[in-house]
């Protein structure tokens, strides 16, 4: 992630944060979508309590696009705006600190974004978008920024290749996935990162960095007017390109089987794992509700119960659906004693599949009212909202979702969270990933 922002400018934005954590009223969130004049799609809430502008423009340009080249998405994102064709490195920075304005960019299996957080002084609003106009359509990749790099991912690599929680989830995506492009590491791996070349991040920009690929969010004190001219500006200068194809979707997950990787550390840390669902799916509310019940409300949760608090297996147990344009995985992990990892694998698949059978209405009901209080906490601030819009319009899904999902978690009863769980997913078909050394 770039982060270009001086010490007194952060101190200003960490009391303009502490301000927005103040904003209390949750009346819904108003998004609007149109598509700008170069065929970029734009999400748009209007938030006037403070005069500040949160933008994200996000590509479908994450690592399931790196093709053979494993890595080349990551690297792309993270030379993205590190220089045009006027401002060396240290002047883009200088442009953004000047003004206390902050630019970031972040890269995932489905997609890369960059982002833009200022003020809405005219005259500051109108230099930072001028900057981050010019840094979208005339990014430039220069050989000695991509040398430092890429010697700086390669000794990131090789640090993960000793972290174990790194190497367990590792394991876990590419057990999962096989050849499918989820499988390999959003970083990719230190044999595979020198295919990369500035030619090819060169050609992976000019594909997929263009506007009829672009999702802009755009959240903060302006009216709909202005965001228009501010979502034109931003693309006008991009090629309008073309949307790549859709993902192909993931095989059903493989037979059952347990991954040992021997590690040496007191600890063994425990995936129990298998495909779940994509992103849009209509069962994801009751698998939502269902999973904070099992591992996803911490100290509210059955296996915190279970595996923590009864047996003092762990000191953490979670648990999670990860839905992405197609098939994400649902995932159970903990870290406990290499000499408890087996006593901690059977009673995960105990609790598992006692849950499958039945559980207590009363914690259905107080993990519901929980989710639906704490909701309002969930979009009240922009940097919040602004994650929402950017996944509702990269995902597709209806511009009522923030108003309509607490709804939805009221709907749902018991029979729902059991029919959806036990519709997808198969304790018997689960793949287990322990590394260290467990007994």
């Amino acid at each position: 992630m770039k982060d270009f922002m001086t010490k007194p400018i952060y101190q200003a934005w960490l009391f303009i944060g502490t301000l927005l954590l103040s904003v209390s009223a949750f009346a819904g969130v108003n998004i609007q979508s149109w598509q700008t004049e170069n065929g970029a799609k734009v999400m748009y809430v209007q938030a006037k309590q403070l005069p500040m502008l949160d933008i994200e423009m996000t590509f479908d340009a994450g690592s399931a696009r790196d093709g053979d080249v494993w890595g080349l998405a990551s690297m792309t994102s993270t030379l993205l705006g590190t220089s045009t064709s006027k401002l060396n490195e240290e002047q883009v920075s200088e442009t953004f600190n000047n003004i206390g304005a902050q630019m970031g960019s972040s890269v995932s299996r489905d997609n890369a974004s960059i982002s833009l957080r200022t003020l809405t002084r005219p005259e500051i609003m109108k230099t930072a978008l001028n900057n981050f106009a010019n840094l979208l359509s005339d990014s430039q990749f220069k050989k000695a920024i991509f040398k430092r790099e890429m010697r700086r991912l390669k000794i990131g690599l090789k640090q993960n290749s000793v972290k174990p929680q790194i190497m367990a989830n590792e394991a876990l995506w590419k057990a999962l996935y096989g050849k499918h492009p989820y499988a390999h590491p959003v970083s990719g791996m230190l044999e595979s990162v020198d295919n990369i070349t500035l030619d090819k991040i060169k050609a992976f920009y000019k594909k997929y960095y263009v506007a009829s690929n672009a999702v802009i969010a755009i959240v903060g004190n302006v009216d709909k007017a202005q965001a228009k001219v501010i979502a034109n500006q931003l693309t006008k200068n991009l090629p309008r390109g073309t949307k790549p194809p859709g993902l192909v979707s993931p095989q059903k997950t493989p037979k059952k089987q347990t991954i040992k990787v021997d590690f040496d550390s007191t600890q063994t840390y425990y995936s129990l794992a298998q495909l779940g669902i994509e992103r849009g799916n209509p069962d994801y509310v009751p698998l939502f509700v269902g999973n904070h019940l099992l591992g996803g409300a911490g100290f509210g949760s059955l296996l915190m119960e279970e595996v923590r608090e009864k047996r003092g297996l762990v000191y953490s147990v979670y648990s999670y659906f990860a839905p992405q344009k197609v098939t994400g995985p649902f995932i159970i992990g903990l870290s406990t004693k290499n000499a408890t990892a087996n006593e901690a694998d059977k009673v995960v698949r105990e609790t598992l599949n006692a849950f499958l059978k039945d559980f207590s209405d009363k914690k259905l009901q107080a993990i519901k009212d929980n989710l639906i209080g704490g909701f309002p906490l969930r979009a009240d601030n922009n940097g919040k909202i602004l994650g929402y819009i950017s996944m509702i319009g990269f995902y597709d899904l209806p511009l009522d979702y923030l108003d309509e999902f607490p709804k939805l978690i009221e709907k749902v009863t018991k029979q729902d969270v059991l029919k959806a769980w036990r519709k997808h997913v198969k304790p018997a078909n689960m793949i287990n990933i322990m590394v260290g050394k467990p007994q």
